[in-house]
């Protein structure tokens, strides 16, 4: 049987957050976009994994504001059985609930990869639909050797040194919303909504790190720029990047993407959520070979629904 639960008694069995989105400090921030936050658990003293998710419009939703949501689990390595027994037990209790429908998008694999796998497998074998499945990228900095492998990359990267252009973190508010504005343009120019505000990420922020980056040129004009999640001590997010139309010609993505790679590697970080190319499950061909031929592996990130 399934328990809805206090955010005490849910963080006493399940405190370590497998991602930030699944936070209570998160949904907590986001809890205006659902009509109520739910933090579900088995009836037992041997709580294995839960899920805090958002209910709108009868539908139960993990994510409800983020890229990703997913589970909480005690360890990688719970038993397949104990999943499956939260699963059913889940899917009872949504009809207890009268929710017409559950849907899950699992985080990438480089934060739960053993795990993720069950979730998958379970799901499937108790008939939810999958999606087509996202493709997301990443970096494995412990594999980059501060140089690019890709021939042409290696040579627009030159090019942009060459340009005498300067890589930049910025610290200044009034700067930070130049740089959010900048991304902004770009997503227009490009086709690609953007959906939070300046005023979204500054209170993302008070929940976790977050890093502005510009690309200037000698005139101290902005050609590129970047917005960045420090997600936990491993993994860095890209949340935003993009570049001025002026910064194409003076290669200022590939000087910005290099620069960001040295940049977390030096601060001891393992990986680079690079987010999905994929628009409802059909690949961006341009965004994602850009991220293939500077260093990023690509994988898949699944999404579920059960009615």
């Amino acid at each position: 049987m399934i328990l809805n639960v206090e955010p005490s008694q849910f963080n006493y069995y399940l405190p370590i957050d497998p991602n930030p989105f699944v936070s209570e400090s998160f949904l907590k921030l986001n809890e205006g976009k659902a009509d109520k936050i739910v933090r579900l658990i088995q009836d037992t003293d041997k709580v294995q994994m839960g899920l805090m998710a958002g209910v709108k419009d009868g539908i139960l939703l993990s994510p409800f504001s983020a890229p990703f949501g997913g589970f909480h689990f005690k360890h990688d390595n719970v038993y397949p059985a104990a999943i499956e027994s939260f699963m059913i037990d889940l899917m009872a209790y949504a009809e207890l609930e009268k929710w017409n429908n559950i849907h899950v998008t699992l985080p990438p694999d480089i934060y739960s990869h053993s795990f993720n796998s069950k979730v998958a497998n379970t799901f499937i074998r108790l008939g939810f639909k999958m999606q087509t499945p996202d493709i997301t990228n990443w970096v494995d900095l412990t594999q980059f050797q501060e140089a690019f492998t890709h021939g042409a990359t290696r040579t627009y990267y030159n090019q942009a040194v060459k340009n005498k252009l300067a890589f930049c973190l910025v610290n200044d508010v009034n700067e930070m919303e130049l740089v959010y504005n900048l991304i902004v343009e770009n997503r227009a120019r490009v086709g690609r909504p953007i959906f939070m505000t300046f005023n979204d990420l500054q209170e993302a922020g008070k929940l976790f790190a977050t890093d502005y980056f510009k690309v200037i040129n000698p005139a101290g004009e902005m050609l590129a720029a970047a917005i960045f999640y420090r997600i936990n001590s491993k993994i860095s997010f890209a949340v935003f990047w993009g570049d001025a139309m002026e910064g194409r010609p003076a290669r200022a993505m590939d000087f910005l993407v290099f620069q960001l790679w040295c940049f977390y590697k030096k601060a001891g970080f393992q990986f680079i959520d690079l987010g999905k190319s994929t628009e409802s499950g059909v690949p961006n061909e341009g965004l994602l070979r850009f991220k293939e031929t500077h260093e990023c592996i690509t994988s898949l990130r699944f999404s579920f629904t059960w009615k």
